[in-house]
């Protein structure tokens, strides 16, 4: 009866039950041990592969850090082919701009589009209604999809394409929350402005969104520039009217907008694309720039990337996938449609040699186009067509 369990002829319902609780036992606590013994194998495992995940983003992160602008120089069109353009208007149309005067100009698209300073009916994708709801989420926003490298985009477009000088007058259009005025208002008090000094210049800057420029007034009061920067409510495609703000979004009441000719230096950020008539908008620019040399049209904006490189296809499936995401998270929920709008701009805007065609078609031929972000992001520096035949 006492036999071992591996004796033949004795079933094991009548083998002692302790011996097959021991042997239980003692094969629980061999797991436990190899277990014990395995554990460091595996974390090591996991974490190596956690490590392998991470590697790839992490490389596209730090290889956008490190990335060098590619630059392309365009051809200039001969000055015999140059149309006569918009004169400059002289130190008269200066006044008109530096007078302060505050007005009236609602962000106008095309079919549909609501009256000059009316908030009825409902907001269009890509106008200041849109981009009113999503004001309080804007910026921070803005930094998560570039990995932070908007403000460096941005300081490019100031330091290198613009090359202010002093008494420059500025126009940022699509302003925003005044990330590129700010900078641009900056460079100027270093160069005297807002110093009470005559002819020592200023930034204009303008936007169809009220909720941003509020936001924008709100940090150029912190940074002390609001005697430097002005920002009112307008309409890039028709700058005749535009409309005061202040720190509490109350607009002013209608006035003159921007004289012709008489702009030195003009920047746009992210802001082209949204425009429903670019045509418009552009030729816009070219009647309120001066017919000068140094005169400058700097437009920053987003474009689906062509290129074939990893890198260029992590771009690609980051502004389709990712930018939307993003959105949805930083407006918890409520700017999906927003952000959802603004991946599908981007997919549709023209690729940088054709957005630079329609530019010289308005009279604003780019010199160079600078490259970011492999192919995600383009710097266009233009200048007036007949100053651009004789600028070096």
């Amino acid at each position: 009866y006492f036999a071992g369990e591996g004796s033949p002829g004795i079933p094991s319902r009548f083998r002692p039950p302790w011996r097959g609780v021991r042997g239980a036992r003692r094969a629980a606590g061999r797991r436990r041990v190899r277990a014990v013994q395995m554990a460091p194998g595996l974390l090591m495992g996991c974490c190596k592969c956690v490590a392998a995940v991470a590697v790839v983003p992490l490389a596209v992160i730090v290889s956008v850090l490190v990335e060098t602008p590619a630059v392309v120089e365009l051809p200039q069109p001969a000055a015999a082919a140059v149309s006569p353009g918009v004169p400059d208007a002289g130190e008269a149309a200066d006044a008109t701009v530096a007078s302060g005067t505050d007005g009236a100009g609602a962000w106008a698209s095309s079919a549909g589009a609501t009256a000059p300073g009316s908030d009825e009916g409902p907001p269009r994708m890509g106008s200041g209604g849109m981009f009113d709801r999503i004001a309080f989420a804007y910026d921070s926003t803005n930094k998560w999809m570039s990995l932070g490298l908007d403000q460096y985009w941005r300081k490019t477009l100031v330091q290198d394409c613009m090359r202010l000088e002093r008494g420059d007058r500025v126009l940022d259009l699509a302003t925003g929350t005044a990330d590129v005025s700010l900078l641009a208002g900056g460079a100027l008090r270093r160069l005297g402005a807002g110093d009470g000094a005559a002819g020592a210049g200023g930034v204009l800057g303008v936007d169809p969104s009220s909720e941003m420029l509020r936001r924008g007034v709100v940090k150029a009061e912190h940074q002390g520039l609001e005697g430097v920067v002005r920002l009112v409510k307008g309409d890039a495609q028709d700058l005749s009217s535009v409309r005061g703000i202040d720190a509490q979004g109350t607009l002013a009441a209608p006035s003159a907008g921007v004289a012709s000719g008489s702009i030195d230096k003009i920047s746009m950020a992210f802001g082209i694309r949204n425009v429903p008539d670019r045509a418009r908008a552009l030729r816009e620019m070219r009647r309120v720039l001066r017919n000068r040399p140094s005169s400058r049209v700097c437009i920053l904006e987003l474009a689906l990337p062509d290129g074939k490189s990893l890198l260029s296809r992590v771009a690609r499936g980051f502004i389709t996938n990712v930018v939307p995401l993003i959105g949805r998270v930083a407006t918890l929920g409520s700017g999906s449609d927003e952000y959802e709008y603004l991946e599908k701009s981007i997919l549709k805007f023209p690729q940088p040699l054709d957005f630079a065609k329609s530019m010289a078609e308005e009279g604003l031929p780019v010199r160079s186009i600078t490259s970011f972000a492999y192919g995600a992001v383009h710097l266009y520096a233009g200048a007036p067509l007949a100053a651009s035949a004789t600028a070096g």
